[in-house]
């Protein structure tokens, strides 16, 4: 329950601070000023008399009546219905009752009430009339708003500040923030076991406060270099006995403005004693490897070739005698030559020490080719003294690599899906996007079947791609439903493509999913605003427009009967602009009932399309026929109303474009789906339409409707003449 003060009470716009008594004389004007206030209110309120019945409402009190029984028309509340749609009742009816009986000044509180299984929330304030005196006492007002969107944005809030907690905590990576002053302002439970600090709280304090001086030296200094550059950049910190790989970058704050730093860190601890490890290995067949078919280079300090392998003549197409005498550096494409010589300059100074890199090496054709070398300082040892190279052609594998992080690259940061199966079904690849889209990790997707991502209703589809895919041919943009993690249905469009193993045989098949979830959702918010408007305009033709035409006619009336009485011939004039004015009355209600919605109560759909079918024949003098021979029922309103306008627009079509004599409307079931069809006998469209190839708006939109609705929309033409519009509802869809 929410209470607030008394001063609180009135702070809204829809408030009456006192409803005056109705023995009091008051000039008109005000009274319908007063009345004219209260009835541009949004929120309901009525003035509730000390034996809770209503004494006054305003405009929006009476919508809310007439949409919820649980309002009464005397009383308040109909407690027996409230009861039944609220958990919330009893508390309600107490606090009105006791502000209505005089027990406290102000009451107020949120509920929901069931409307169609969904909860509906309002706020409801009752409050005592201070200047509201009658002879039966006081008098209470109550107010009542809706704020069912409000209480749902809120809920989203909390359910999204939960998700951002649990994915913070569940990362196994350090995450933290710092302000510009180094304050921490976050961190997650990795970083305060990673960065020692798990034990005391830490946000609000300077790293200098946290860290030991020299840490604190580095992580300063750390921040500074990324707040001056502005990029994100990476290092390797120890702490006590831990290495950390951190990557810190700006942390900019809705306005763009940058406000902090950003890092996360990951302990590579374990990583870093396994390189140590293998690097101690190495040592041990270091002199083996060496001697191997490898090309090996002697060079002295100054960086002479004392001595080339035979099998440089392979790599570069140079006899080693070519090379011997020649300077190192000579050979090496000048780009890399500065890095080889400041790492062979580092090595003069550790004897017995060993470094690696690539390098581009000249061949004797002028192309360059990559070599990875292992360079070890033996000067010291009197049976070597010279710099052993070892070095092997690798640009094959430089080629691969590129190519590889080329695609890599693509499939990781891909916004759409990316997986591949083999002959089997098997999915064998699987990008982060997928992931997204389905909520299946790469782990869980790996050799699984990708048949737990098809709904039972689009196995047989599923296998009908699947084929068509391994007899070689592509799918393109196909949309359909797969499902996600726990069963969560998602609108996607597929495209497939086989792929070719070293055989030329098909060895599998890779998809590109594309989430149009979102999509379908803004376009039956965009169907949904259509509808709306269509109703609005509908409404505006007939309470507004008619009534302005009917005004009309009736001065028409007496302006003829005048001018009859006076004698002039002007009267006949004015009795046809009145036939005119009538027609146009005529016109406008035929207009208004067609953008008007569909009322399932008073027949649905075959009510509506026979309805339809005959305003067109009346408005546009085109014989237009429905036909229905057994009843088709759909219960759904939301569905029914988009086969009728999808009706609707075909028929628009038809008696705009086809020049024909006839337009036919049929509705329609078979044993597996309900069927409306358009035809006319005119010039017919000059091919097959497919969503890909409409240009038109209207044609757009019964696409859009077809698939919100999960049907199918054909439109072809006619061999008999004219052009067709079918569409058809799978029964499984109603």
């Amino acid at each position: 329950m929410v209470r607030k003060s008394a001063e609180d009470g009135c702070a809204e716009a829809g408030e009456l601070k006192e409803i005056p008594s109705k023995s009091s004389m008051r000039p008109m004007a005000a009274i319908n000023l007063r009345d004219a206030l209260l009835n541009t209110l949004s929120e309901a309120i009525a003035a509730i008399n000390p034996d809770g019945r209503i004494v006054e409402t305003n405009e929006a009190w009476k919508h809310f009546q007439q949409d919820f029984s649980w309002l009464g028309e005397v009383l308040v509340f109909d407690e027996t219905a409230l009861k039944e749609g609220s958990h919330d009742a009893d508390a309600l009816l107490s606090g009105l009752h006791a502000v209505i009986c005089g027990g406290q000044m102000e009451f107020e509180q949120e509920f929901s009430v069931l409307l169609g299984g969904r909860p509906i929330w309002f706020r409801l304030r009752a409050k005592r009339l201070s200047g509201y005196v009658e002879e039966e006492g006081r008098h209470t007002m109550v107010s009542l708003r809706d704020i069912t969107v409000r209480h749902r944005m809120e809920q989203d809030l909390r359910e999204s500040h939960t998700l951002f907690q649990r994915v913070l905590e569940g990362t196994g990576d350090g995450i933290f923030i710092y302000d510009l002053e180094g304050r921490f302002l976050l961190h997650n439970s990795a970083a305060a076991e990673q960065l020692g600090f798990n034990k005391s709280p830490v946000v609000g304090k300077k790293v200098e406060e946290v860290f030991s001086p020299d840490l604190a030296r580095i992580v300063h200094g750390q921040n500074q270099l990324v707040l001056s550059t502005g990029r994100t950049l990476g290092y390797e910190l120890v702490v006590g006995r831990r290495t950390l790989l951190v990557r810190k970058g700006i942390y900019l704050n809705h306005q763009n403005e940058a406000v902090g730093i950003i890092g996360i860190a990951r302990d590579i601890t374990e990583r870093k004693r396994a390189e140590e490890k293998l690097e101690r290995s190495e040592r041990h067949f270091r002199a083996l490897i060496e001697r191997s078919a490898d090309c090996i280079f002697l060079i002295s300090q100054a960086g002479d070739i004392l001595y080339a392998s035979p099998s440089i003549n392979v790599i570069s197409g140079y006899e080693a005698v070519e090379l011997i005498g020649s300077n190192r550096f000579f050979w090496i494409h000048p780009e890399d030559a500065a890095s080889v010589q400041r790492q062979l300059g580092d090595l003069l100074e550790l004897p017995g020490a060993s470094i690696s890199g690539e390098f581009r090496h000249l061949c004797k054709d002028g192309n360059w080719k990559w070599l990875e070398a292992t360079s070890t300082n033996w000067l010291h040892d009197p049976g070597v003294q010279a710099i052993v190279i070892n070095a092997r052609d690798v640009s094959k594998r430089k080629e691969d690599e590129r190519d590889l992080h080329r695609f890599k690259a693509i499939v990781e940061s891909s916004v759409d899906g990316i997986m591949s199966v083999d002959l089997n079904g098997k999915v064998t690849s699987w990008n982060p996007a997928a992931q997204r889209i389905f909520g299946y990790a790469e782990k869980e997707m790996m050799g699984n079947d990708f048949r737990i991502l098809i709904p039972e209703d689009r196995l047989g589809e599923a296998n009908k791609l699947m084929n068509s895919v391994l007899m070689g041919k592509e799918v393109n943009d196909f949309e359909t439903v797969r499902l996600g993690r726990g069963g969560r249905r998602v609108d996607v469009a597929l495209t497939l493509s086989p792929i070719y193993g070293q055989d030329d045989r098909v060895a599998g098949i890779t998809a590109i999913v594309r989430d149009i979830t979102e999509r379908r959702r803004l376009e039956r918010q965009v169907l949904e605003i259509a509808d709306f408007e269509k109703r609005r305009i509908g409404q505006d033709l007939h309470d507004d427009l008619c009534q302005h035409l009917v005004g009309i006619s009736i001065i028409g009336n007496l302006l003829h009967a005048d001018l009859a009485q006076l004698g002039m011939k002007q009267a006949d004039d004015a009795k046809q602009i009145t036939e005119m004015i009538r027609n146009a009355v005529d016109h406008a209600r035929i207009l208004a009932k067609g953008l008007s919605p569909l009322n399932i109560a008073q027949g649905g759909l075959m009510a509506g399309l026979e309805t339809l079918a005959a305003n067109t024949e009346q408005m546009f003098r085109i014989p237009c026929r429905f036909e229905c021979f057994d009843a088709v029922h759909i219960h759904d309103v939301e569905t029914a109303t988009h086969l009728f306008r999808i009706a609707q627009e075909a028929l628009h079509n038809a008696v705009k474009h086809s020049k024909g004599t006839l337009v036919i409307i049929r509705l329609e079931a078979d044993p597996e789906s309900v069927i409306v069809t358009v035809s006319d006998n005119g010039v017919g469209i000059s091919e097959v339409r497919k969503p890909s190839a409409v240009s038109g708006l209207g044609m757009h939109t019964m696409y859009y409707r077809a698939r919100v609705i999960g049907a199918t929309l054909e439109i072809f033409k006619n061999p008999k003449g004219g052009t067709c519009v079918v569409c058809r509802l799978p029964k499984q869809k109603i």
